[in-house]
């Protein structure tokens, strides 16, 4: 197949290795694959797999000079897939994909944010030209089935997959964080918006101050919020939980804490921290908002908690507490799911074969 993807990669940071580690792998089997990004600071990344890069320099949502790029990208090849991923690619290649033969997919990360009644849906999702959807979990391609109008969009669900060898860096000493070197510590990683359920996770936390060496340590932007600052200054727990901001070394500093708990009340697609938790060997406890709950295996892994419960969530801390030898059984079960089927390659064989379907009927 020729594919042609439309996202942003500025930097490949961990939060994008996901994505770009799919279209690597697509390459590998031996698809022809042209990237395009407003700008590429390891364009090289890229281009070492034998894909061709192309800067398109947008900068608004609508960019007619991006869609002319496009379209003389679309013009030199005959492309078979054209894949965009956010709120800026996706209107760009839905107009400079018009009157190409190209089947245009886009993706879809949250349960949220898609409304018939919002005409900035019909420029992303609902937009006429699209074909089909990738959604990164059941739950988000629910939602969007629930919003779609046309029969004829094709909707799946395929987890983004991570792989343990991305993560061999050593987990961080949380001294420099003031945490004890024996605390048994839960962490939380997210941008904090109010659905990411912070109040719940702090109330939760208070609820098990009576273990001497529990520690809550909150990674993120977003926890400067009153409210927030707030519950943690009446929290029992207050001298023992750490807000650190938001750190480009997250990952490390999930992996040096014994449980991710992830709280959100609504909006979730399937949190990368969760994923990168499992392949630190670290279990999460999530609630039922979105996908978490499609990958988490109950006592394996993790636990799949209701939404705005506390008492549930400090309930299943208690117990990884309360119990090292099950603890560390999950860690080895966590990386287990990671290299079986929450793979990078796996996923990626999954968007090969979703791309060939799609194509099935214009040969």
């Amino acid at each position: 197949m020729k594919i042609l993807v439309y996202s942003d990669f500025r930097k490949i940071s961990h939060s994008v290795r996901p994505e770009s580690e799919i279209l690597i792998k697509l390459a590998e089997m031996g698809h022809q694959l042209t990237v395009c990004s407003p700008h590429f600071d390891d364009e090289h990344y890229f281009n070492q797999a034998g894909i061709s890069t192309v800067c398109t320099h947008q900068v608004h949502k609508i960019s007619l000079s991006a869609i002319k790029i496009l379209r003389e990208e679309l013009r030199k090849d005959d492309y078979d897939i054209v894949y965009a991923t956010n709120s800026k690619s996706i209107p760009t290649a839905a107009f400079a994909v018009m009157g190409f033969r190209a089947k245009l997919v886009c993706y879809r990360g949250t349960t949220r944010g898609l409304y018939r009644s919002d005409p900035t849906s019909y420029l992303t999702v609902l937009h006429p030209r699209v074909d089909a959807v990738i959604c990164v979990s059941d739950a988000v391609k629910q939602a969007v089935k629930a919003k779609i109008w046309r029969e004829r969009c094709v909707l799946t669900a395929i987890f983004k997959g991570h792989d343990l060898d991305w993560y061999k860096e050593s987990p961080l000493d949380l001294t420099s964080e003031g945490i004890p070197a024996n605390a048994f510590v839960a962490v939380a990683a997210a941008r904090f918006r109010p659905t990411k359920g912070l109040s719940v996770l702090i109330e939760a936390a208070g609820l098990l101050a009576d273990l001497p060496n529990f520690y809550l340590l909150v990674v993120g932007s977003g926890t400067d919020e009153p409210q927030y600052k707030k519950a943690i200054e009446s929290s029992p727990l207050r001298a023992r939980i750490r807000l650190t901001g938001q750190r480009s070394d997250a990952p490390q500093l999930i992996a040096a804490s014994q449980v991710l708990v992830q709280a959100s009340t609504d909006g979730e697609g399937l949190p990368r921290a969760i994923l990168e938790a499992l392949a630190y060997g670290v279990p999460a406890i999530s609630t039922t908002a979105g996908g978490a709950k499609e990958v988490l295996e109950e006592g394996q892994t993790g636990f799949v908690v209701p939404t705005h419960d506390p008492e549930a969530i400090a309930a299943k801390i208690r117990v990884l507490y309360d119990n090292p030898s099950q603890l560390a059984q999950m860690a080895s079960a966590c990386r287990a799911a990671i290299s079986d089927q929450l793979s990078s390659t796996t996923t990626a064989q999954a968007y090969a074969a979703f791309f060939e379907s799609l194509l099935v009927d214009t040969n």
